[in-house]
């Protein structure tokens, strides 16, 4: 009998504030000073990250042009795919945190805060999957040489089928984001809106798989795959060496040049780490505030805007480390 008045409570509580029925709330959050550096650091990464994005794209149509009429390398495209995804995710995901934050509220509307929601969600998933694109088209160029034609089509394939899965799992963005609106006592005057998945899904559990199955595709899963990854081609690259140094093929022509393609394996660490380093305390967070929702009253904001501006370092990485290897 408890949880089927508690079921009705909460559907009664719901209906109450998607209908804008005058609602009391105590202490509704405002700009802080630790939002105020939040917010300044926020703009400081955008402005870096677009510029250092920008600037190797350029390189890499700067190269096409030197290399016309020359089958552009595997490794250019998908470094272009992945300077995309990185170029997408910062000119949505950063500036929209930071006029959130400025705003505290949301203004623009219950059709933005879906289109927003989605478009935040998908241009994080892009990156995370062109990692994942770029480690398993690694270990197949060192582990199983193919030829060209059909490395060609694989990695074609891969990077589609990143931009895909990318926008297809953001999907759900678009149903569950809604705006509330919480009312002063008289139901006269407008205290709060608010762009949040609030009452979006009929039992708790249902949120919970939610999240724990975004999680698992912009974290835990490209994780494991990259290190997967990296680990086969360690382990390859050490066995082969054992066996006779002179006979290092990792590429798929005629030429031993294993110095471009050891070069190119760093990188793939590299990106693993930056990857590992900027997204690690942004989860941690994430996973202890959906099973603990008081830790929001433990930790000082300082600490949480801190953990949050690290998955902003993420893309400002990624294009100094491919621009590194490839000078």
């Amino acid at each position: 009998m408890e949880n089927v008045a508690s079921s009705e409570e909460n559907q009664n509580h719901c209906s109450a504030i998607n209908n804008s029925v005058p609602l009391m709330q105590g202490t509704l959050p405002t700009l802080t000073l630790s939002g105020k550096i939040r917010v300044t650091v926020t703009f400081f990464l955008f402005l870096l990250s677009t510029t250092f994005n920008a600037l190797f794209l350029w390189k890499l149509q700067k190269w096409t042009q030197k290399e016309k009429g020359k089958k552009f390398s595997r490794m250019k495209v998908l470094l272009k795919h992945l300077t995309l995804a990185n170029l997408f995710e910062t000119l949505i995901v950063m500036p929209l945190d930071g006029m959130w934050n400025i705003t505290v509220q949301w203004y623009a509307g219950e059709l933005l805060c879906k289109v927003f929601s989605y478009l935040k969600l998908f241009s994080m998933y892009a990156p995370a999957f062109m990692m994942v694109v770029i480690s398993l088209d690694r270990t197949l160029a060192i582990t199983r040489p193919l030829p060209v034609q059909t490395s060609r089509k694989i990695e074609q394939y891969m990077t589609g089928l990143a931009w895909v899965l990318s926008s297809v799992f953001a999907g759900p963005q678009l149903y569950i984001f809604k705006m509330i609106h919480l009312e002063n006592g008289s139901g006269k005057t407008e205290v709060f809106s608010q762009c949040v998945t609030h009452c979006s899904f009929p039992q708790w559990w249902h949120q919970a798989f939610y999240n724990f199955f975004t999680f698992s595709c912009l974290f835990i899963i490209p994780l494991l795959i990259m290190l997967i990854c990296n680990a086969k081609i360690i382990f390859t690259l050490t066995r082969v060496l054992h066996q006779d140094p002179h006979k290092l093929q990792l590429n798929q022509s005629k030429n031993n040049i294993p110095r471009a393609r050891l070069r190119t394996l760093k990188m793939t660490v590299a990106f693993a780490t930056s990857f590992i380093v900027c997204w690690t305390p942004y989860y941690v967070l994430g996973i202890w505030y959906w099973f603990d929702p008081g830790m929001l009253n433990r930790v000082s904001d300082p600490v949480n805007h801190l953990f949050f501006l690290f998955a902003f370092l993420n893309p400002c990485f990624d294009p100094l480390i491919y621009g590194y290897f490839s000078l």
